[in-house]
């Protein structure tokens, strides 16, 4: 099956397509330029699509010829809506024969602008008439690789919300999983599943299952909305990726994002990835 993807080369993509290349599929990526060297450069059962997810002529270019397509959208990008409406157009417009969204946890979220922009989306995915799935994964665990060479170094992991906040983190490694057992699957069109890891962690939780793993003391701390701010601005951060960051702090702080491990695990055919796992991995790795 030959499959468009978006957002290849992202994180969420660079999991998502070796997944689907595992299972067999051709993976066709929409890129707004080849880079040397890429993900994706040298793999044979890759080819790129050059253009813009803004311009109508280069969706439907991207579309044309395929069997399904794996739309990620960029995060916390301002015209999430329109892009994504753009994808469900030219997907129906081609006769794509399956969609996979990959959606987040919770989208009814208005709190939360790069949540609530999915839902709309979502909406336009159920309302097009296209065998379709819609994946809504929680916050990733692999959210902590960058801040894992601080922690190592001095023993601290910074959050830019409450320590004591919980989150049901999920292995991005399991979301692919699924996603390659979804994609195509007749048994899955019209689902719409909720992705979460077994348990739901704060981030003292996360220290404490760090510390295990390492065998020395860490802890976490809370770094202010307004510090982040500063610092995020001072680093050439666009203003509205830190404003919805900023937001999603201060949610977070306040309510947490819990969600239930059980449709994965179902998914999966076995128990999802345990955070102190995740940890363990990433450790033997750095």
């Amino acid at each position: 099956m030959k499959v468009l993807v978006t957002g290849a080369g992202g994180r969420t993509g660079q999991a998502i397509v070796p997944a689907l290349l595992k299972a067999g599929h051709t993976v066709r990526f929409l890129t707004r330029q080849i880079r040397e060297g890429g993900p994706w450069a040298s793999t044979s059962a890759t080819e790129p699509a050059v253009g813009d997810l803004g311009s109508d002529a280069d969706v439907q270019r991207a579309m044309t010829g395929v069997d399904a397509v794996y739309h990620i959208p960029p995060n916390m990008n301002p015209d999430e809506i329109p892009f994504g409406k753009r994808i469900v157009r030219a997907a129906k417009a081609a006769g794509v024969g399956h969609m996979v969204y990959h959606s987040v946890l919770r989208p009814q979220l208005r709190a939360l602008p790069h949540h609530w922009n999915k839902l709309f989306v979502e909406e336009a995915v159920i309302d097009s008439g296209l065998a379709f799935t819609i994946l809504q994964p929680s916050s990733y665990m692999q959210n902590l690789i960058a801040d894992w060479k601080a922690i190592r170094e001095h023993g601290v992991h910074t959050l830019g919300f409450s320590v004591q906040a919980k989150l049901s983190l999920v292995d991005l490694d399991d979301v692919a999983e699924v996603a390659a057992k979804t994609l195509g699957n007749p048994a899955h069109v019209g689902a719409t599943y909720e992705l979460c890891g077994p348990e739901a962690v704060s981030g003292d939780d996360k220290a404490r299952a760090i510390s295990q793993v390492l065998g020395r003391p860490i802890r976490a701390a809370q770094e202010s909305v307004a510090e982040f701010k500063r610092k995020a601005l001072a680093a050439g951060q666009p203003e509205h990726v830190v404003e919805t960051r900023a937001k999603m702090f201060e949610h977070y702080s306040e309510c947490g994002l819990v969600g239930n491990s059980n449709v994965l695990g179902w998914l999966l055919g076995r128990p999802p990835t345990s955070f102190q796992a995740f940890v363990k991995r990433l450790a033997a790795r750095n």
